[in-house]
């Protein structure tokens, strides 16, 4: 995995000078050697990922070796070929020397490829030989699988009644979720189940695995139901095995579980076996793959297994560590303490409570508490990592990395996914050609992981789309240790580290997570330094000036506050990821970071409220690869004023989000300059807002915007603020999807504006968005609307005719103390999914339960009304 990361940020390094080879006065002999390099380096990973095992570990980590060296001397050659540009002779030099670097690249690509091809003919025949016999068993009979299941008496409940009940037709249940939770051990019950043994003909159970065999699966199968004796199948070949199977069910009511499935492929083929005769047979279905599992139970969704409770763990725990084991009393409160550790998941339950069933001292017990929460028990780290380890051996290449750096982030902590996917593009982990389509691409990698089950969603915006998410301690575990393992992530820790960080040489990514405490940070020398990737999270003082990470590519400060921008970054000219949180305002000298692909920049929490100014350089015009910027109250000057020889707009091509632009920086030049963003917030004090008046009506220039957040900060010094936007039609881009607005004071009547927007589908109107008490809709209007949040206003009237939200799934009101009634017309509607409710009168909570009624009384169980905090 270590190798294919390696080659794949290698061929980013490479794309990112191929983009500024402009800049860099390339000669057209560099710029072949480049293009060489990259093709010959893309070969040799599609080649490798045929050679993912471990009994080709040592020619991996050569490949590694081989490809970090190379990116080494190409980033490090650079630096001197963009420091030597305004030197003839030296640059000249440089040049020389950056084309010696690429041909001996060339020719150490060749010698690996050909190293890998003599290595696959070597072992074409031992690979064939081992096939049948290194597969595990698709085998696994019911009897061998541990009984315990906490937690589910209600969800087992429903299942039976799923697998008795209902249509005559064959039906498939897929049971879902991560590795370790349960899946099987909840099949395992309903298996064995009273009712199900008296209502179906014939069971059977089959374990497919990842590396299944077909052949085993029928044999499992037509043995396991009791069809066949083995010695007079195994003389069968497979379509004959398929054919007996299919005529031995005919005609029975039968129960098949499928456990442990991982591809659509291998349902295909289980599925041809199965007839369906109206005999109200089913099948019962686990996978850790959520896109198996409901692609085998489609239309049904898949039922997601959860984590449990403080009281299931504890229980479960019991009944592994303590039932028949004799042990006292005080050896409980011990025990709790474990179970609570644990987080929930059944198979680390279980594995630390049979370790401790084994130890018979109160002290061997505390000393297991004392380490459980990071898996510092050997046998149970183990025991738990071998199962993780199945699902993560399972990913593509490209994906392991993105999954591994999940360990750069504190345990337990909700990961933003912009955040997460800016980081992947910076670190150069997706295998994408040029800048297009970079963030959908690592969404769908994000998308992938949390179908296999190793991540797990935590916030959704209002329109489902996914907002942080997280992994469960144990996976982070495995994360650290994989990564460790592979010298890509070093995790600091001050309690043994103390003041001076001893990196391993060669690793790529450092992060410091611990809540230590100290005044000076020393480093060694770091100048020959390989790190990519550096974050701090936590309170402590770091001196940057002493640093010397000449090819990093990402600093993340977000979580550590220091007082001015720090003017050693300058040199760190290799930077794609900037994130910083500064305690004073003032200019931000980013001109010579060319490779910036994201800037963020936040003040001192305690300082937001005075909502000090942040300037950016003219030269940010050129910053051709910038694709976020996110900068608190935000002073850009007009792409026309780079400089005085050059008089036309530049245009960030890459740019998709801004975040913080003041008032007066909305103008046609600017506007244009940035034209391409997806995602705009305008932010600055009343008084910005209303000395410019007119700016949202050069909103029309952003013709690719989809989402705009306009937000004033608190006003201490008045408690009304007057109308601060004065819309016009036609002055808001057609194309908005999802409009934000945060105390701008606009009176009700300006909502006919917005409710013309042909594809709006979110809006969300917070603190004072509008003044007034009263919001009559009269007109049609909103025909793609689908969210709709109302919080903190005083709005006390709301009417609305009948069919006016037309496509309406979703309405969320917060403190909204004054409103007692919804439109009555939401009673009729038939897309009004949900209604949720926080901190709102009892009246209101009343009302909309009462719409509710009715959309039942209508035989209409679609929409759910949930209410929080009533007052």
């Amino acid at each position: 995995m270590a190798a294919y990361v390696a080659l794949t940020s290698l061929m980013g390094t490479i794309e990112q000078l191929q983009l500024l080879q402009s800049n860099l006065d390339l000669l057209d002999t560099h710029v072949e050697s480049l293009n060489l390099l990259y093709e010959k380096v893309d070969s040799l990973q599609e080649l490798l990922d045929n050679f993912d095992g471990e009994q080709t570990k040592n020619l991996q980590a050569k490949v590694r070796h081989i490809a970090n060296e190379a990116e080494d001397e190409v980033e490090s050659q650079m630096k001197v070929v963009m420091d030597e540009q305004h030197d003839g002779l030296h640059q000249k030099e440089a040049l020389e020397s950056f084309f010696e670097i690429l041909q001996r690249g060339i020719e150490n690509v060749d010698s690996l490829k050909e190293e890998l091809i003599k290595h696959s003919h070597n072992n074409t025949s031992q690979a064939g030989n081992s096939s049948l016999g290194d597969s595990s068993s698709p085998r696994l009979h019911a009897s061998t699988l541990e009984n315990d299941m906490v937690g589910y008496n209600i969800e087992q409940a429903n299942m039976l009644g799923q697998l008795t009940s209902g249509s005559p037709e064959l039906e498939v249940i897929s049971v879902t979720g991560m590795g370790g939770i349960g899946k099987s051990t909840f099949a395992k019950n309903l298996f064995s189940h009273p009712l199900i043994l008296s209502f179906f003909d014939i069971r059977g159970w089959i374990t497919v695995s990842e590396d299944y065999i077909y052949r085993k699966i029928l044999l499992g199968l037509l043995i396991d139901a009791n069809i066949g004796k083995e010695e007079d199948l195994d003389k069968k070949n497979d379509s004959d095995l398929a054919v007996c199977l299919k005529q031995r069910l005919m005609g029975r009511r039968y129960l098949i579980v499928v456990d442990d499935i991982w591809s659509k492929n291998a349902w295909d083929e289980i599925r041809l076996c199965l007839p369906d005769d109206g005999k109200r047979s089913r099948v019962l279905l686990t996978t850790r793959d959520v896109e198996v599992a409901q692609y085998a139970s489609s239309p049904k969704d898949p039922f997601r297994m959860h984590l449990l409770d403080q009281e299931d763990s504890w229980n479960l725990f019991y009944q592994k560590a303590f039932v028949e084991k004799g042990f006292a009393i005080e050896f409980e409160d011990v025990g709790k303490e474990v179970a609570k550790n644990c987080n929930g998941l059944p198979l680390m339950i279980a594995v630390v409570a049979k370790v401790l069933s084994s130890k018979r001292t109160l002290d061997e017990w505390k000393k297991v508490a004392e380490s459980v929460s990071s898996l510092a028990e050997v046998d149970a780290y183990q025991q738990c990592s071998g199962v993780l380890a199945l699902s993560y051996n399972h990913l593509s290449s490209y994906l392991k990395g993105c999954f591994l750096y999940f360990g750069l982030f504190p345990k337990a902590s909700e990961i933003s996914m912009e955040k997460l996917i800016r980081l992947w593009i910076a670190e150069g982990l997706l295998k994408v050609k040029g800048m297009e389509g970079l963030e959908e691409v690592a969404a769908s990698h994000l998308n992938f992981l949390i179908d296999k089950s190793l991540v797990n969603v935590s916030k959704r915006s209002m329109d489902g789309k996914i907002m942080t998410c997280m992994i469960h301690d144990l996976v982070h575990d495995f994360c650290l240790k994989e990564a460790g393992s592979q010298n890509l992530l070093y995790i600091v820790n001050t309690d043994i580290d103390g003041p001076l960080w001893v990196i391993p040489e060669g690793c790529r990514w450092v992060s410091q997570q611990s809540m230590g405490f100290y005044f000076h940070r020393r480093f060694p020398d770091l100048a020959y330094s390989k790190l990519r990737s550096f974050s701090v999270n936590s309170r402590t003082i770091l001196n940057l000036e002493s640093c010397h990470f000449k090819l990093l590519r990402v600093l993340d400060l977000e979580k550590k506050k220091i007082p001015d921008f720090p003017i050693a970054i300058l040199d760190l000219v290799r930077l794609r990821y900037l994130a910083l949180t500064i305690r004073r305002s003032g200019k931000l000298p980013i001109s010579k970071l060319l490779n910036l692909q994201t800037l963020t920049v936040r003040p001192h929490p305690i300082y937001t409220s005075k909502w000090r100014r942040y300037s950016l350089p003219n030269g940010i015009w050129k910053l051709s690869q910038l694709r976020h910027l996110h900068c608190w109250c935000m002073y850009l000057d007009s792409p026309q004023t780079v400089s005085e020889n050059e008089v036309k707009n530049l245009v960030l091509e890459n740019i998709k989000t801004v975040s913080g632009l003041i008032p007066s920086c909305c103008t046609k030049e600017i506007f244009e300059g940035i034209k391409k963003v997806k995602k705009l917030e305008i932010a600055g004090k009343a008084e910005e807002f209303q000395s410019e008046m007119g700016w949202h009506n050069n909103l029309k220039y952003l013709k690719e915007l989809e989402a705009l957040n306009v937000t004033v900060p608190p006003d201490f010094i008045s408690d009304r603020l007057p109308c601060l936007i004065n819309p016009s039609p036609g002055s808001f881009p057609s194309n908005l999807k999802k409009l934000t607005l945060s105390r701008t004071c606009l009176p009700w009547n300006c909502m006919i504006i917005f409710s013309k927007l042909p594809n709006l589908e979110v809006l969300e109107l917070k603190v004072h968005a509008f003044s007034g008490n009263e919001w009559e809709i009269t007109e049609m209007g909103f025909p793609k609307l689908k969210c709709l949040l109302l919080e903190d206003l005083y709005l006390r009237y709301w009417t609305a005719t009948d069919d006016y939200f037309q496509c309406l799934e979703r309405v969320c009101i917060r403190e909204c103390t004054l409103l007692k009634e919804i439109p009555e017309g939401f009673a009729d509607s038939v897309t009004l999914q949900l209604i949720e409710l926080h901190k709102c009168r009892r009246p209101l909570v009343t009302f909309a339960k009462q719409i509710q009624e009715k959309h039942e009384e209508l035989g209409n169980n679609l929409l759910k009304v949930y209410a929080f905090d009533s007052k």
